[in-house]
């Protein structure tokens, strides 16, 4: 017999009502803070959510300004105990500093929290009336019981005082009324050691009295004789009044809780979003109340002497318990989507995944009675069935996409006997469940009633959670309430008594049933049914089939004649129990059909009659543009005032422009001749509709072109015209138009006519009617492939006209576009821009990869490698494998050198636009020595046949290899242009002059001795431009040393004299001075930059130029 989980994990023979449950406001204080910081599991994504909100502490601090979080994640991961922590580390608990996986967090914001203290408040909301209420209240109460001698702030509202106080003065008179209020005042001799600092130690006048009384409600002298007064006269007081204004009361607080000597308050609101969420209904209370959440981070009333520090907890799926959840939901889900919106850039957000919860389960739940039991464990784990058909539904890994990826082997170890796929089944239904049904409570509970039975080779079923989930489960919404009730409902009166009648069974003996009956089995899969039908959003039970289900309850199909054939035997089951119970629902394959549990009939027609009204032509045409934008991959809707949309494509790794125009081509009211002309340097596409006004066709569309052509318009224009959908088609775009208009909107639409249904039979109508909204724009938007021939023609979609076998026309008379070719219409047109193009540019380069255009960055490595070859005898240069296919992108296609395997070789043999240019410069009577205009030669590019249209930082990198080719600095406006301007930053003014270059070994010398004597860093690479730049930062830098280098030696020379020292020494500082001006004299007296790079490659110096150089730049001093 198999080991029993319970003699390996510790499993109770009771689940405690307050198990893995804990409410913050509760779990606080004293032992039970202890424990549940002793319990908390933190994993290195919790150590990272820790690291924020002491930051956000630290950064409060440090700025003095009041700071917020939201701690997002779904019911169940784990806020209240990850506040509850926080709370701990903020009050420097030995409990919490002394958690291992946190020390290096701690350890991280120590200098600025450790000596600080702290004012943690912890406030719950649920049953809150507003948060005045809450966080002022709850301000004074917890204050009241950390300090009960101080005297409390002015938070109340205190109009009502000052007029009790008013009228206790009459019956009194001043003096007994003033002795009275001061002798409270002062606190006698038990008064609080802060009251003086709070109240001030100046008795009450009758003057001061009056003054404070006049003063402003939000006054500091106002507010203190409030307090006074509630003190003296009216303790009961500041239990019953109401509050004043959040922004009011929070500046009260901050100056109260920095005269208890605190440095920061930090408060912890727990379920204030669920609050917020459940009071959404109440629109008046909801719109007053959400928009007090900024009050926490923004003053706008008051200073604040120490800063406020917010988490407040936020429920990551709220949306999930609006939509159709009734009356007017959909506007108010809006309302709450946009009062969040609003303080997302105020608020940090610390997400709190639902992934640490393997990691918490395998620690608090799960966790190994020794080493010899884990060994135990981990080898039964092994034994696992590992057929990919059981083995993937286990780790969650059906449906997966980006935002569900499923689990590995590790994590199904960690839960283990809980499967990943139950274990995210449990997460989802957690967000739909009371609050203290959370995951891990959930899993506790199946291991206590399994307890005396379930062994360590055992997986729990999924259907085994039913009971708990479902049955005997308040839902925490409306919606989801629904769903429970008609689950429960179904499987009751129509599930159950089927299979005890199928097992000639009676219910009042289901309880006593063994463990193993097979009744349990079969219970498992409808229950599994019915969960699927409860929660269709969860990954592991959507689209279920026959072996899914059975995988998901593996170990209930245990005969040996289904080994290997589960699915069969559970299909065979369900077709049987189909004909008793029509609410299972099989569809699609016959072998491993998808299974479906329809929980009621939905009278959704109904629904859709009401608004048949709105299919109006207008819709129609703006929803068949919609499907062919989607279709073509064009995002601007609307276009510009003339309805011209305006695209950037890739062409040929090239940017380009393309105009799209959508109407009616033969109505000239609606597309006037203009409409059809291209703008400047781009292509037009004119796309007509593949429908039209009863009694009209394409044909009429066609004249139109004709005409167009025959008027003399010829622009680089395309018209496509289509084929016009079947009358069956168009009633189905009709149908669309309907519920794309029903379903769409904030909600209302959908409310305003489908009231007429039961609460829970609307999101039934609304779920059958968007899957039907999604069947019609997959249908339709296959339609509009055939229309504007992308796709071929099936029997039914489209219209037969005569006369109509082309879709395409150009008004660009050197240009006949082909047929639409490509796998969908967005292929289709990708192509047809791409002939476009080649049409007018057959001599662009072809970048590959064609749909990335060419970066700046790589016509900069292109142009750096050409100034790399050009210093080689050979014209070759080593380039770094990093940077080859870059170089080798541009370079190779447009002829500006060529990159080989290893090395990029250039040369005016390499460089093919170098005869294009050279020509140029003779039709234009100039020299080769003679300057050239950037402007000139940015000409020439675009002259050269066949056309290429370069883009102009292209031309810039030709422009720049050229120059580098015949060794030519950059001029502007007469005067050098240093440094030398890169692709992209060319202009027309600039000027390319001839440059002499010295010798190359002159060159280097030179480069390596100004950078030691001027600090002028020289480009290693000969060029012109490199020995313009360079001579231009020495001359400048020269003439700036001259005269401190002269009166250097005027000062030395009388020092030497007077100690006797020789003045004609080869050595020494004199020496080094003199050498040094030597050399500034003779760069600034250099012919032309040839002659001064020679000189500062050889001039003699007395000292090293390191000496020389400290001497130069030290002389001023």
């Amino acid at each position: 017999m198999s080991t029993l989980l319970r003699d390996i994990i510790t499993i109770p023979e009771t689940a405690g009502a307050e198990d893995y449950v804990l409410r913050l406001t509760e779990g606080v204080g004293g032992t039970r803070l202890d424990r549940t910081v002793v319990e908390y599991v933190v994993t290195d994504a919790l150590a990272e959510s820790f690291d924020s909100a002491l930051g956000l502490v630290a950064s409060a601090l440090r700025d003095d300004q009041s700071r917020a979080s939201f701690l997002s994640g779904s019911f169940g991961s784990g806020k209240s105990h990850f506040m509850a922590v926080l709370y701990a580390l903020l009050g420097h608990e030995p409990v919490a500093r002394g958690k291992q996986e946190l020390q290096p967090v701690i350890a991280r914001h120590d200098a600025v929290l450790r000596h600080k203290r702290f004012l943690r408040l912890a406030f719950h909301f649920l049953e809150a009336r507003s948060i005045e209420e809450t966080v002022l209240g709850g301000y004074l109460t917890q204050v009241q019981a950390l300090h009960p001698d101080c005297d409390l702030p002015a938070v109340h509202q205190s109009d009502g005082v000052l007029r009790d106080a008013e009228r206790q003065r009459r019956r009194q008179g001043d003096e007994a009324f003033l002795t009275e209020l001061n002798e409270h005042s002062s606190g006698g001799a038990a008064a609080d050691v802060w009251s003086g600092v709070l109240e001030g130690d100046e008795p009450w006048t009758i003057e001061s009295y009056a003054a404070a009384r006049d003063a402003a409600p939000g006054s500091e002298q106002r507010q203190r004789l409030v307090t006074a007064l509630a003190k003296a006269f009216f303790t009961s007081y500041t239990s019953t009044a109401e509050f004043v204004s959040l922004d009011e009361g929070l500046s009260a607080i901050s100056r109260h809780a920095k005269g208890l000597g605190y440095d920061a308050i930090v408060m912890f609101l727990d379920e204030l979003v669920l609050w917020l969420a459940f009071s959404v209904r109440d629109r008046k209370l909801f719109g007053r109340e959400a928009q007090k959440i900024t009050k926490l981070v923004e003053a706008g009333f008051g200073e604040r002497p120490i800063p406020l520090v917010s988490f407040v907890a936020r429920q990551m799926d709220l949306r999930r318990y609006f939509v159709d959840a009734g009356s007017g939901m959909g506007s108010e889900q809006d309302a709450l989507d946009n009062a969040f919106r609003h303080q997302e850039g105020r608020f940090l957000t610390i997400a709190l995944g639902d992934d640490n919860l393997p990691f918490i389960a395998e620690q608090r739940l799960l966790q190994p009675k020794s080493e010899q039991a884990r060994a135990i464990r981990d080898d039964a784990f092994l034994l696992l069935d590992r057929r990919p058909e059981v083995w993937d539904v286990l780790l969650d890994g059906i449906n997966t996409d980006d935002t569900h990826r499923g689990a590995d082997q590790e994590a199904f170890r960690r839960t283990y006997p809980f499967s990943p796929a139950l274990v995210s089944t449990l997460r989802t239904l957690a967000s739909a469940m009371q609050r203290d049904r959370t995951a891990l409570k959930v899993m506790q509970q199946v291991l206590v009633r399994q307890r005396e039975y379930l062994t360590i080779d055992d997986v729990v079923p999924v259907g085994d959670v039913f009971d708990l989930v479902v049955d005997g489960n308040q839902a925490l919404t409306p919606e989801m309430a629904g769903r429970f009730k008609n689950a429960r409902t179904l499987y009751h009166d129509k599930l159950l008594p089927e299979l005890l009648r199928e097992h000639k069974l009676d219910a009042s003996g289901v309880d006593g049933l063994p463990h193993d009956h097979p009744f349990r089995a079969d219970d498992r899969l409808v229950k599994t049914l019915v969960l699927a039908a409860v929660a269709p959003e969860v990954p592991a039970l959507k689209d279920l089939t026959p072996s899914r289900l059975a995988a998901l309850n593996h170990g209930s199909i245990t005969a040996p004649a289904f080994r290997g054939r589960e699915g069969t035997a559970v299909l065979a089951k369900l077709r049987r129990w189909q004909s008793a119970v029509p609410a299972i629902q099989i569809t699609g394959d016959t072998r491993n059909p998808v299974i479906q549990l329809r929980i009621s009939e939905i009278d959704y027609e109904s629904v859709v009659e009401k608004t048949k009204g709105e299919a109006n032509e207008g819709r129609q045409r703006e929803t068949l543009k919609r499907l062919v934008w989607d279709s073509l991959g064009i995002e601007d809707l609307d276009g510009d005032a003339f309805g011209v949309s305006r695209q950037t494509r890739i062409w040929r790794g090239s940017r380009r422009d393309v105009e799209v125009v959508f109407g009616n081509v033969r109505d000239r009211g609606w597309l006037t001749d203009g409409a059809f002309e291209a703008g400047p340097g781009t292509w037009r596409f004119v796309i007509d509709y593949p429908f039209d006004e009863d009694g009209r066709s394409s044909l009429e569309d066609l004249n139109r072109i004709e005409s167009l052509r025959e008027a003399g318009i010829s622009s680089q224009t395309v018209v496509w015209v289509p084929h016009f959908l079947s009358d069956e088609r168009q009633r189905e775009l009709g149908r669309l138009v309907i519920l794309d208009w029903l379903l769409g909107g904030s909600g209302e639409r959908w409310t305003s006519n489908s009231n007429h249904l039961a609460e829970v039979d609307r999101v039934q109508a609304r779920i059958i009617l968007e899957t039907q909204r999604n069947s019609l724009r997959g249908r339709l938007s296959h339609a509009v492939q055939e229309a504007y021939g992308a796709a071929a023609q099936t029997p039914g979609t489209l219209q037969p006209q005569q006369g109509h076998d082309q879709v395409l026309h150009s008004l660009y008379r050197e240009f006949s576009p082909a047929a639409p070719v490509g796998i969908d219409l967005g292929a289709a047109f990708g192509n047809l821009i791409d002939q476009a193009f080649t049409a007018v540019f057959p001599g662009h380069p072809r970048f590959e990869p064609g749909d990335r255009p060419v970066a700046v960055a790589e016509l900069k490595a292109v142009l750096a490698a050409v100034e790399a070859a050009r210093q080689d005898p050979d014209g070759r240069a080593f380039v770094e494998p990093s940077r080859r296919e870059a170089i080798r992108r541009v370079a190779n296609p447009l002829g500006a050198g060529h990159m080989g395997e290893t090395h990029f070789l250039f040369g005016a043999d390499r460089f093919r636009w170098d005869m294009l240019l050279s020509t140029a410069m003779g039709r234009a009577e100039l020299s080769p020595g003679d300057p050239v205009k950037v402007g000139q030669l940015r000409e020439w590019i675009t002259r050269v046949s066949p056309p290429a249209g370069l883009r102009p930082e292209v031309s810039d990198l030709i422009i720049c290899a050229w120059a580098v080719l015949h060794t030519r600095a950059w001029y502007r406006h007469d005067s050098p242009h240093t440094p030398a301007p890169e692709p992209g930053a060319l202009t027309s003014d600039m000027e390319l002059r001839p440059e002499l270059l010295p010798a190359t070994g002159d060159w280097a010398s030179a480069v390596a001795r100004a950078a030691t004597l001027f600090g002028a860093l020289g480009n290693p690479f000969l060029t012109g431009q490199a020995v313009a730049e360079l001579t231009e930062v020495v001359t400048d830098r020269a003439g700036k040393l001259a005269q401190p280098a002269k009166d250097l030696i005027q000062a030395l020379e009388p020092v030497y004299q007077r100690f006797r020292l020789p003045t004609d020494a080869a050595t020494g500082r004199l020496a080094t001075a003199r050498g040094g001006r030597g050399l500034i004299t003779a760069a600034l007296d250099a012919r032309d930059r040839v002659a001064l790079v020679e000189i500062l490659a050889h001039h003699e110096l007395p000292a090293t130029p390191e000496a020389t150089a400290r001497s130069l730049t030290t002389a001023a001093d």
